[in-house]
């Protein structure tokens, strides 16, 4: 699944990497010869949850963008994610486009909805 959306999100030259759960991203992020640009993190996941892999993220002065997909936050997580200044938050089930669209949005890219005219001439 990885590969596919990295080529609708960032095209051919994109690199993705994927974890089975928070602590395997935590290492990964940890390990990587590159900051990540981007951090796309599901808050339901074993042993570190999204939460706590954004804290960690924080203390580790983390500088990318961050987006968390849902389908079951309360009020105090959303809270929390807030508090902790992640730069999108993202309903399940999400469309494709969607996603692309707060990819385009937070790396600055050009998209053609973010680009389209904003009224029709008259």
């Amino acid at each position: 699944m990885s590969r596919p959306l990295a080529l609708v999100l960032g095209g051919p030259a994109a690199k993705v990497s994927s974890a089975s759960d928070g602590w395997m991203a935590l290492i990964k992020i940890g390990d990587a010869a590159e900051p990540f640009d981007v951090i796309i993190t599901d808050h339901n996941m074993q042993r570190v949850n999204g939460l706590e892999l954004v804290r960690r993220l924080r203390v580790r002065k983390f500088a990318g963008k961050i987006i968390v997909l849902s389908a079951h936050l309360t009020k105090e997580n959303i809270q929390a994610y807030e508090e902790l200044q992640v730069d999108m938050m993202l309903a399940k089930p999400f469309d494709v486009e969607e996603l692309q669209l707060a990819m385009n949005l937070l790396t600055k890219k050009p998209s053609a909805l973010a680009t389209a005219p904003l009224a029709a001439p008259a």
